[in-house]
C-alpha cells in the first residue's frame, strides 16, 4: 500500500508474489479500482473478484470452491482477475472484505495472501490492520513527502497505531523498463527489483 501513485507499488507486490510463490503457496489479490489487467495480461476474464464477492454477499458455503474456479497464475503465483466496476470496489464494506479474506484464510490451501490495496475502498485502515506485515513504496519528493505525513496524521487519528507499526517504508530500485505485458512481468524477478525483494526478504 502507498498513498502516493506512480511509486512501482504494483510492480513490488507482482514480483514479490512470483519469488515467494516458487517455495510456498502464494495468492495476489489487486484490491484497485482501476488495474488494468485485461489490457496487461492481454486477455479477458470470464469471472473477477467482483463476481466472487457477489457469492459472498450471497452467503454461498462453497465461496473457496467458486474461487479455484476463477483463479490465474502468473509463474506460479496465482491471482484472482480483479474488478472491472469501481462500483464493486467502493460497495464493498469493511467486514465483507475482512470475511473475505478470513474465508479464503481458513479454507484455502494459501501459504501468504498478497494485498495490492488502492485509495478508492476507503477501508484501507481496516484491511490494513488485517495484515501481518505492510510495505509501503515511498519517494523523496516534497509532494510525496506530504502525501505520507498526511496519511500518517490520519491513521494516527484514528488511533490506529498497530497499522504504523507494522510499516515499512521501501524506496525501490527504478525499473529498466515499465512493465507492458505478462513477458515483462515475469521478467521483473530477474531484474533489479527482483534483487532487491530477495534482500528483503532476507532480512
Amino acid at each position: 500500500y502507498s498513498p502516493i501513485g506512480r511509486c512501482g507499488k504494483t510492480s513490488f507486490a507482482l514480483t514479490l508474489g512470483q519469488i515467494l510463490a516458487k517455495k510456498r503457496a502464494c495468492l495476489y489479490l489487486n484490491l484497485e479500482a482501476y488495474s488494468g489487467f485485461e489490457y496487461l495480461m492481454e486477455r479477458k476474464f470470464e469471472q473477477t473478484l467482483g463476481d466472487l464477492l457477489y457469492y459472498l454477499r450471497l452467503g454461498s458455503d462453497q465461496l473457496v470452491t467458486k474461487m479455484g474456479s476463477m483463479v490465474q497464475s502468473i509463474n506460479n503465483l496465482d491471482y484472482l482477475p480483479p474488478v472491472l466496476s469501481m462500483e464493486d470496489i467502493q460497495s464493498t464494506t469493511a467486514e465483507e472484505w475482512i470475511r473475505l479474506l478470513q474465508q479464503i484464510i481458513d479454507y484455502s490451501n494459501y501459504d501468504v495472501i498478497i494485498l495490492d490495496l488502492g485509495n478508492a475502498m476507503g477501508h484501507e485502515p481496516e484491511l490494513l490492520q488485517q495484515c501481518d506485515g505492510i510495505y509501503m513504496p515511498v519517494r523523496q519528493d516534497m509532494i510525496s513527502r506530504a502525501k505520507i505525513s498526511q496519511w500518517e496524521r490520519y491513521i494516527s487519528d484514528l488511533d490506529n497505531l498497530q497499522v504504523l507499526e507494522k510499516l515499512q517504508k521501501l524506496e525501490l530500485p527504478q525499473l529498466e523498463h515499465m512493465p507492458d505485458s505478462e513477458e515483462d512481468l515475469l521478467a521483473l524477478p530477474r531484474q533489479k527489483l527482483g534483487a532487491y525483494i530477495r534482500g528483503l526478504i532476507r532480512e
